[in-house]
């Protein structure tokens, strides 16, 4: 589980695709504003040429006019009923709307060379030049630097190839100053507005890109928040609110490989509960268990504790990894003697409720460990394994034999002899061992240290 959180911490790649996501709906609503200022400028230019000054313009000029923005209100009709699908991206879309938006202009300049000023229309008035000028800027909108340099370098393409027909067909006198009135065309003033519009897509796409920088900034900080704020839920499942910081501002220090560590290592387990499940409907297995591991996992966070996993019944707690803590012997007996509490206050409602009472068994042992990501290519996850952790299960189950609620191995009580009252049950045989060990009961406080020595009740007895 670590391991996951770790790899999606780091995974730059996986990151780049979701912001990649992100700037590509900003794109196609940038598109659709586009098309908005496309529809309603056509619509708005075409009224005029048909309704209010038809008589202005020459009968073919008006004709070509008429043409043109009929062309570009239907084509911005047509894409507004595709761009009516929020969750479609098409890459192309943008040069396609560019080259349309370039072209019906260039043509709208063929109508005013057919109008009554014929080619002087075309380059000594303005209004042609601002629209060009005007879709030229919108192409920043789309965040795209090379949209911005496609459309500018279409200004220069469509009047290179326009510039000599015009002259061809108007044949105006040439000249090499600037003319404002009366006949004359200079070439360099017709270049230097060419230049200057298209001047104006470079500054569309200086735009461009610091938009979009500013657009992958912000979503690559919100993505980030929004993964801090699960990986941390995530890990909240399972440790302290302490080590949750430590992982999240240091995932590194776990590790990839296995690691050799010193760990204290807790088992409980819910006695005879399989009996138990049977006389209670699912739904109420599964509420009691929620609450039950619900109350102990709180408990161990509280003792600065993490939960390792369940099982089943069962749990498993680690105290001292994934990172050092003080007196982690002391707090996991600690934590023992809590979840003994706490159980002692959910019996008394559950028999309230006329419902079974629950017992539980605790054994822990400290000592050296493999600690690391350990599991499948599929899944894995940070644990411990070793000989410790086998006798810390042993010891748990041993409880039903010696009839005890928590039992520790000789480190434990080495560790916390002075702190908690204990009792020595002697060496005891345990499954797994060769020789027997040191088993030590933790009393409550409630408990009598002169009762029978656990060792001398029969195994086969019954258990508390």
């Amino acid at each position: 589980m670590l391991d996951r959180i770790k790899e999606r911490m780091n995974a730059r790649e996986r990151l780049s695709d979701e912001i990649r996501a992100i700037l590509e709906k900003q794109e196609m609503a940038a598109e659709r504003a586009v098309n908005y200022v496309r529809g309603g400028f056509t619509a708005f230019a075409l009224s005029a040429v048909v309704f209010v000054v038809p008589d202005a313009q020459t009968p073919t000029s008006t004709k070509i006019y008429t043409f043109m923005l009929g062309s570009w209100l239907i084509y911005a009709c047509v894409l507004f009923f595709f761009l009516r699908r929020r969750d479609l991206y098409y890459r192309r879309l943008k040069y396609l709307s560019i080259t349309v938006d370039m072209t019906l202009m260039q043509i709208s300049a063929i109508g005013s060379l057919f109008n009554h000023s014929g080619i002087y229309e075309v380059y000594r008035t303005p209004m042609i030049w601002v629209v060009i000028a005007l879709f030229n800027v919108m192409a920043s909108l789309r965040y795209s630097v090379a949209a911005c340099l496609y459309s500018a370098a279409l200004v220069v393409i469509n009047n290179a190839i326009f510039l000599p027909i015009a002259i061809k067909v108007a044949n105006p006198p040439l000249v090499s100053h600037s003319v404002y009135l009366g006949e004359g065309l200079c070439l360099d003033d017709v270049v230097y507005t060419i230049i200057f519009t298209a001047t104006s897509g470079v500054f569309a796409a200086v735009i461009a890109w610091n938009s979009r920088r500013l657009i992958l900034q912000s979503a690559s900080d919100s993505l980030s928040r929004e993964r801090l704020v699960q990986d941390r839920d995530r890990l909240a499942k399972y440790f302290s609110k302490d080590v949750v910081d430590l992982v999240l501002n240091n995932p590194e220090s776990l590790g990839q490989g296995g690691q050799r560590m010193t760990a204290t290592v807790l088992f409980a387990d819910i006695r005879n509960f399989t009996q138990l499940s049977t006389v209670m409907q699912p739904e109420q297995v599964v509420e009691l268990l929620n609450r039950y591991f619900s109350t102990m996992v709180d408990i161990i966070f509280k003792n600065g504790g993490t939960l390792d996993k369940f099982l089943g019944d069962g749990l498993m707690a680690l105290f001292g990894v994934p990172y050092p803590i003080e007196k982690p012997e002391e707090r996991a007996v600690r934590t023992a003697l809590e979840m003994l509490d706490a159980l002692t206050e959910m019996n008394r409602e559950l028999e309230a409720k006329g419902m079974l009472r629950l017992d539980i068994g605790v054994g822990i042992n400290a000592g050296p460990v493999v600690a690391g990501n350990i599991g499948s290519s599929q899944r894995h996850e940070y644990t411990v394994i070793g000989d410790t952790v086998n006798l810390a299960a042993r010891l748990e189950a041993l409880n039903k034999e010696t009839r005890t609620q928590i039992l520790v191995s000789a480190s434990i009580h080495n560790a916390i002899k002075n702190s908690f009252r204990t009792r020595q049950l002697g060496p005891l045989r345990i499954r797994g061992k060769p020789e027997p060990i040191e088993v030590f009961a933790v009393m409550p406080t409630d408990a009598d240290l002169d009762a029978t020595p656990a060792s001398m009740i029969p195994a086969s007895s019954s258990f508390i």
